[in-house]
């Protein structure tokens, strides 16, 4: 109904929609890239000028020229976030799957009226070109979910792997100040504003249990791009705590998440003291217990959109691994990364919250830290060491912290969450 008559030729004749996505942030285009390059044979990824159907973020604010321009011309799917509807266009709400991903574009082209200039008044043409479509549809109506569709990696996974590996890793020395490259880098250190000599030894009180021959958080330091500080914090402004509707913008609920499984196999893990994986994802990923390791066989990139995703009921579960071992992995992936327990959960409680706060953490309960983080291992963002100098030292909410340290509150909401999430607080 309605489908110009060139369109549907073309598509009656190769199988195959163009489509264009606009408007996405990085991790979620990539999701998009690999669920739509595992369906290659039905769509393909194309600029929006030679799109069929564009798939649009309807929050970014560069995409509004586009969508004055080709909002009359082909189907447009709206993404949102918000309870917004647009008319004309087939609205799709965030979080995003494959399967409505793919109902979405079905319902759009369905439903898509062109302008007049280019209405077909040929009925038998029309209708023989629907009824290919329709066909094209129960066809697609037996496609795989997105996440089983992550299973077939492409050939360049384990360069992928190395450059995302090294991209996190810190520098063991301190990094040098090169002013040419501000506009590239964040550099994350202690404290933005340095405070006195003589009040350094004050400053850097070592939390309980950390042992005292580390290094001062002064000495501690990274340089991380924007993009990953912006995958680890997100760039949300800070909000007033104390009206509702601002409040609740700035919690995310652990459950379906990667996180809260992955949490779940190193309990099932250390109560059964054998391996454990966690199937449903695009490759391995298992949690040995007799190292405090977790093993996996794909790409790191791959991690930044899963750690934001929601999981569908038993999408993902647990599944024990006797036969898995560090000597003899036995896994299918021709790299096997491994990762201390620690250094993974942290990561990927960043990348989750992406400047949030784990609802199941009240931000005006005071809370310190009762073990020292190692920020030569960890991921660390900015501000990482004071925030964590602070909270060794002392019980505070995590206002009260951005209050003492004048601080974006998604630093301090970051931080939080991946130390509760590795078990480092307890409430006072």
């Amino acid at each position: 109904m309605g489908v110009s008559h060139i369109k549907l030729n073309k598509r009656a004749a190769s199988n195959v929609i163009k489509l264009g996505i606009v408007g996405f942030e990085l991790q979620s285009k990539t999701a998009m890239d690999l669920f739509f390059m595992q369906h290659r044979s039905m769509y393909s990824l194309v600029s929006a000028e030679h799109a069929d159907v564009l798939i649009i973020d309807m929050e970014h604010p560069a995409v509004k020229p586009v969508v004055e321009q080709y909002r009359n011309s082909r189907p447009i799917i709206a993404v949102t976030a918000t309870e917004n509807e647009f008319p004309g266009f087939e609205t799709l709400r965030k979080p995003l799957d494959g399967k409505r991903l793919i109902k979405a574009i079905n319902q759009a082209i369905e439903s898509f009226v062109p302008a007049d200039g280019d209405q077909q008044p040929d009925n038998q043409v029309r209708n023989e070109g629907e009824k290919a479509f329709q066909a094209y549809q129960k066809r697609l109506a037996t496609g795989r979910q997105a996440m089983a569709d992550y299973k077939t990696i492409t050939s360049d996974r384990d360069q992928n792997s190395s450059e995302v590996r090294q991209r996190f890793q810190l520098d063991n020395q301190p990094a040098p100040v090169n002013p040419e490259s501000e506009d590239d880098v964040v550099k994350v250190e202690a404290d933005t504003v340095a405070p006195p000599k003589a009040q350094v030894e004050s400053a850097v009180a070592v939390p309980v249990g950390r042992k005292a021959a580390e290094k001062k958080p002064q000495d501690v330091k990274a340089r991380l791009s924007y993009q990953m500080v912006y995958e680890c914090c997100g760039n949300a402004p800070d909000v007033n705590m104390y009206e509702p509707d601002q409040r609740r913008r700035v919690f995310f609920k652990e459950d379906s998440t990667l996180l809260a499984i992955l949490q779940q196999a190193i309990v099932e893990g250390e109560a059964q003291k054998v391996p454990v994986e966690i199937t449903g994802l695009p490759g391995t990923l298992a949690y040995i217990p007799e190292h405090k390791k977790f093993l996996f066989d794909f790409s790191e990139d791959l991690l930044i959109p899963l750690a934001l995703t929601r999981f569908g009921y038993q999408e993902l579960t647990l599944k024990v691994r006797p036969d898995l071992d560090l000597e003899r992995p036995s896994v299918t992936g021709s790299k096997v990364l491994l990762v201390e327990s620690d250094e993974m959960i942290w990561k990927l409680a960043l990348w989750t919250s992406k400047g949030r706060l784990n609802r199941n953490i009240d931000p005006e309960q005071p809370h310190r830290l009762t073990k020292g983080l190692d920020f030569e291992r960890l991921l660390a963002i900015p501000h990482a060491t004071t925030i964590s100098s602070l909270w060794g030292r002392h019980s505070l909410s995590a206002l009260e912290v951005v209050k003492v340290l004048k601080i974006h509150q998604r630093y301090v909401f970051s931080f939080m969450t991946a130390a509760y999430a590795l078990g480092a607080f307890r409430s006072k």
